[in-house]
């Protein structure tokens, strides 16, 4: 498999465009607070989002019917559906959070709910390099998380797929100073962070480096693994 170099301003244009919505039944793993389900189902998808977090699933209920969105409290490696009945898959930012002996069972319970051809899995993360993992990494180091991770993919049977495909692509950070970099950093990572743990001089010395006029900019780097399922003709035919 050859990586690809493709560019995209966001995750989630990255995710409009390379898997087909409308019409689509996915299951969205790990759906947080069901924005970017929300965001799916506007394209035309029918997606059903899955968070194993009680309070979180909570709040979801208490936002009531969405069309085209159905958000439950459950878990990756048991999914609510049946099996070879879903046309998509996705986990964002998901695979590398979970304990490393459960991401196996969530790759096979993935790979048991996808029809099986045309099928699509679809797993992105941060990846290991650039400026702003660099920085990141000072203070919330995830490296090991996502090789085990990549690990996982690489065990998943692959006669279920007929093609797979590794995405790479860059997301440009901005922020006007030091202290938003760090009321950003607190918003997203939900590990028990304070402000003491990132506002240190390394941390600083990094963030100076992304220094453009007026403002810091850093490239964030992420990855995209894109399964598709499939029968494999054997070899000679």
């Amino acid at each position: 498999m050859t990586p690809e170099q493709l560019q995209f301003g966001s995750d989630r244009e990255a995710l409009e465009r390379l898997v087909p919505l409308r019409g689509r039944r996915i299951v969205h793993v790990g759906c947080g607070d069901g924005g970017l389900s929300v965001a799916l189902a506007k394209r035309g998808a029918s997606v059903l989002g899955v968070d194993a977090d009680p309070e979180r699933a909570r709040k979801n209920r208490d936002l009531g019917s969405m069309q085209g969105v159905t958000l439950v409290e459950g878990f990756a490696q048991n999914l609510p559906q049946n099996d070879g009945t879903v046309d998509a898959v996705i986990m964002l930012n998901f695979l590398s959070r979970v304990e490393a002996y459960d991401m196996d069972d969530c790759l096979a319970e993935a790979c048991r709910v996808l029809k099986e051809n045309n099928g699509l899995l679809f797993v992105g993360d941060y990846d290991t390099s650039g400026p702003y993992d660099d920085m990141v990494r000072m203070f919330h180091d995830q490296s090991a998380e996502r090789a085990w991770a990549l690990d996982a993919l690489l065990r998943m049977p692959q006669d279920v797929f007929v093609s797979a495909r590794e995405i790479h692509y860059g997301l440009k950070r901005q922020f006007p100073d030091f202290d938003s970099f760090v009321a950003g950093v607190l918003a997203v990572y939900d590990t028990g962070l304070t402000v003491e743990d990132i506002n240190n001089e390394h941390v600083r010395a990094l963030f100076e480096q992304g220094r453009t006029g007026n403002y810091f900019e850093f490239e964030q780097a992420r990855r995209v693994n894109l399964y598709r399922t499939g029968n494999v003709a054997p070899a000679g035919t």
